[in-house]
């Protein structure tokens, strides 16, 4: 996969399987924008409002397609999978001058607490930081306590404390 806009190509992502809380095994693999793209969308789709985050997941089913269509063209994706169904997605997207990227990440509602989330992130900072990127961004709001806590216990600190958070790993 490859960022045409910075000339950058992003080697292929090692899949590992791990087991979460609950003792399912979770497949966490790249993600292959022609062979997952509905199955990301519908994940998004029945997300819950309450889970939303500075309004992300877009609601609406065109919206969804444009965001899921525009991370995949400028960024790197992995997702987490549970017998095949798609319940996480992560992301990171290069900034301007390539050097640092932004991440947004997701689960599903119904996975929560299972430590998916906690693996994404894991996996996707060592990948970023193999591909020798500086550091990783990410915005989140104040409120959502769950995501703060675990950015927080793998190395993220807040730069921004105004209205939304927003944090930063340094990678070197």
């Amino acid at each position: 996969m490859a960022c045409i806009e910075q000339g950058i190509k992003f080697p292929k992502f090692k899949p590992i399987i791990f087991k979460d809380r609950k003792g399912s095994d979770v497949l966490i693999r790249g993600y292959d924008h022609s062979k997952d793209r509905e199955k990301l969308i519908e994940m998004y789709e029945s997300f819950s409002p309450e889970n939303r985050c500075l309004g992300l997941p877009p609601s609406t089913r065109i919206a969804i397609e444009n965001w899921v269509d525009f991370l995949a063209s400028r960024g790197f994706g992995i997702v987490a999978e549970i017998d095949g169904k798609i319940v996480g997605h992560c992301v990171i997207v290069p900034t301007e001058d390539g050097r640092k990227v932004d991440l947004s990440i997701f689960v599903h509602q119904d996975y929560h607490d299972r430590g998916i989330g906690q693996a994404l992130l894991k996996e996707i900072i060592r990948y970023a930081k193999d591909m020798g990127f500086e550091g990783i961004t990410l915005v989140t709001e104040r409120t959502n306590t769950r995501a703060v806590h675990v950015y927080k216990k793998l190395g993220f600190k807040v730069v921004n404390p105004e209205h939304e958070y927003d944090m930063y790993l340094p990678l070197k």
